[in-house]
């Protein structure tokens, strides 16, 4: 199904009409989302949360939020919702269920793990492992790594949020899996040859929930993220429909 993603800023700047930017998830089910502190990631994550659950009423989400922000903590209630140092197990079961349903061949429900503030688990899990001779942060790496590479066959989509991009974080060249990049707010020249590699990404300056979006078999687009009319409605909404889910 189509999944609107914030609408064509480049169309909006000079016309005023707001024309939405829209891919199928099927074929375009990896996202990264990046951007620095203040960028907007965290409202684009509702929007497109939101307009995902529109579509697919019966997508099982999982959602890690390691900084335990505000902006998701009406998603307490939710079974899947994992915070802070429980994100390592809110990946692994998410990893697990991939797993068993690639061994079964059932790919008859679609799946979503969203991954907000990867990175700082990332290094939190090396810290840890570093004190306690563990080896979480390996773990979730090549848990994730292996979800890009092969997830999409099965219907097991990922999508991760983070301030940088770093190839460190993406093993096995798994961050060339991702059929969404969406890069809000100020990008540095770094992140601009990171993410958008051969790319001419503009100059401009973007306020917050704005920036570039590059999609597999499309060129590279401006994109504006609406504002959303009454976000608390929005949130309930959300909630509702991932509570009535079948387990």
């Amino acid at each position: 199904m189509i999944i609107k993603y914030g609408i064509n800023k480049g169309i909006f700047d000079e016309t005023g009409l707001k024309i939405p930017i829209q891919l199928d998830l099927s074929e375009h089910c990896n996202l990264l989302l990046t951007g620095c502190s203040g960028s907007g990631k965290s409202y684009a994550l509702l929007f497109l949360l939101g307009n995902v659950l529109k579509s697919y009423k019966n997508i099982e989400v999982h959602f890690c939020d390691f900084k335990n922000s505000y902006d998701f903590s009406f998603l307490e209630e939710y079974e899947n919702y994992y915070t802070g140092n429980d994100c390592y197990n809110g990946i692994m079961k998410y990893y697990k269920s991939f797993c068993e349903s690639r061994e079964k061949r059932d790919f008859s429900r679609k799946h979503l793990l969203i991954c907000d503030e990867y990175p700082a688990l990332v290094n939190y899990l090396q810290g840890q492992d570093k004190l306690n001779k563990t080896k979480y942060a390996s773990e979730v790496l090549s848990a994730i790594s292996e979800l890009l590479c092969l997830g999409r066959g099965i219907n097991f989509y990922t999508w991760i949020v983070t301030q940088r991009a770093d190839n460190t974080l993406f093993a096995n060249g798994s961050r060339d899996n991702f059929m969404v990049i969406i890069g809000l707010g100020r990008l540095s020249k770094e992140q601009k040859g990171m993410v958008f590699a051969g790319e001419e990404v503009p100059d401009t300056i973007y306020q917050k929930g704005e920036g570039v979006l590059l999609a597999d078999g499309h060129p590279l687009l401006q994109v504006k993220f609406p504002k959303i009319k009454d976000v608390t409605d929005w949130k309930r909404h959300i909630l509702e429909i991932l509570r009535s889910m079948p387990p």
